[in-house]
């Protein structure tokens, strides 16, 4: 009986992920009500007929925790205004060279996407971008297309990142200076293969060296970023804390983050409940959804024969284990949400090589912009063009970024293999 009840829930997934996929249902509720419908089906079915709260017991409650600790921090961190101001004074030093300010914004997303999930970072940095092209009289589109990647790619090194990674590090328990150590590196360099493709693609935008009047450049002052000096100095001590903690104790790290997360609410005062109300509760919910079907998979043991099976790949087969890792998630899957996939494959990559697991957290990253239509941070450069009357067509986005997403994902395989066999 636990095989039809495993059988059905696998169903439930699929159906679930086919729902999201067509957009035509809220992705949350869909999540939710699978979730739900998954729980009644190993009751019914599963030979020790768990109930709910037993069944629920076994969810990841600390990674929706760390993720909701880790939105509270990005909404007050990014409401203090603090990376919006070195934008502009960053802008501002470059006196209207379109190339400088490309390079100098893309090393800021970097930074900025080693913290922040891939969708507040694009939301940070997409208003103050447009406002810098508009006023030097440059296409902005270019620098919010490799903005997007560049907010996925740089997020691989830390469990921070993004919210796939997070729920990736926790249950397939990656070692999270490890993971910076092996990822980082791999960051720079898919991060320099984009500027470079980026640079070639559009050599008559980021190339351009005539005159401009820079007026409005000038004219834009960066203090009215700064909201108040004292929420600005209260954000970044909690970003210094809560990097810290990662490093020191990083088997606690959703201890610290919610700690974190409640003591700059307190400190926000009367902003706390506005702050709150602007967070993404849809993305917890969803978070919360999809890992409630997951764990009808792991009591059918479903999970159990998935891991199996890419244990005795990865012990005969460590590269096709990597390269299957890798394409699968970022490639073949790459249109569904990262945290599902995420998700799904984690609990199997539980006690593989780190290079295997790594390649995981390599390809559901990458996945994000392979494919850029439909996920959030491109749907939100689509979003900001067309608002400001310069229509960015999700063809003209596609033909763009697949080869350089392809490119990457053989650039992720080469170097894992490397360093699994550094490894060994």
């Amino acid at each position: 009986m636990s095989l039809v009840a495993g059988l059905l829930v696998l169903a439930v997934f699929i159906v679930t992920l086919l729902l999201i996929m067509s957009e035509r249902v809220n992705d949350t509720a869909t999540a939710l009500m699978g979730f739900g419908v998954s729980a009644t089906i190993v009751f019914f079915l599963d030979e020790e007929h768990p109930t709910f709260a037993t069944y629920a017991s076994g969810i990841g409650w600390d990674v929706i925790v760390f993720v909701a600790a880790m939105m509270i921090i990005v909404s007050v961190v990014a409401s203090s205004g603090f990376f919006q101001y070195v934008a502009i004074i960053m802008a501002l030093r470059t006196f209207g060279n379109p190339r400088k300010i490309f390079y100098y914004f893309m090393v800021l997303v970097f930074i900025i996407s080693l913290l922040f999930d891939p969708l507040p970072t694009m939301l940070i940095v997409s208003a103050f971008t447009v406002e810098v092209c508009n006023a030097i009289d440059v296409d902005f589109r270019p620098y919010l297309m490799t903005e997007a990647v560049v907010a996925g790619l740089a997020s691989m090194p830390t469990p921070i990142g993004s919210v796939t990674n997070l729920v990736i590090v926790y249950i397939a328990e990656i070692p999270v200076g490890l993971m910076f150590i092996v990822m980082f590196p791999l960051s720079i360099i898919l991060f320099l293969a984009t500027l470079l493709y980026m640079r070639r693609k559009y050599a008559n935008v980021i190339e351009d060296h005539q005159e401009r009047d820079m007026t409005e450049l000038f004219a834009i002052d960066p203090n009215v970023t700064i909201r108040s000096k004292q929420d600005l100095v209260i954000s970044l001590i909690g970003m210094f804390v809560l990097v810290l903690g990662l490093i020191l104790l990083p088997e606690q790290t959703a201890m610290l983050a919610l700690v974190v997360a409640g003591a700059l609410l307190i400190l926000s005062r009367d902003r706390a409940k506005d702050l709150l109300r602007r967070l993404s509760w849809d993305t917890v919910f969803f978070l919360l959804g999809l890992m409630g079907i997951v764990q009808g998979l792991v009591v059918t043991k479903m999970i159990d024969g998935l891991a199996v099976g890419l244990q005795w790949l990865s012990t005969n087969n460590a590269f096709l284990a990597m390269f299957l890792m890798i394409f699968v998630s970022g490639g073949l899957m790459s249109p569904v949400d990262a945290k599902a996939v995420g998700i799904l494959l984690a609990p199997a990559a539980k006690g593989l090589s780190t290079a295997v697991s790594l390649s995981l957290v390599a390809g559901t990253n990458a996945g994000g912009y392979v494919v850029p239509f439909g996920d959030a941070p491109n749907m939100v450069v689509v979003s900001i063009c067309e608002k400001n009357l310069k229509p960015l067509s999700w063809s003209e986005f596609n033909r763009v970024v697949i080869p350089l997403g392809l490119v990457h994902l053989a650039i992720c395989f080469v170097y894992l293999a490397l360093v699994s066999l550094l490894l060994t």
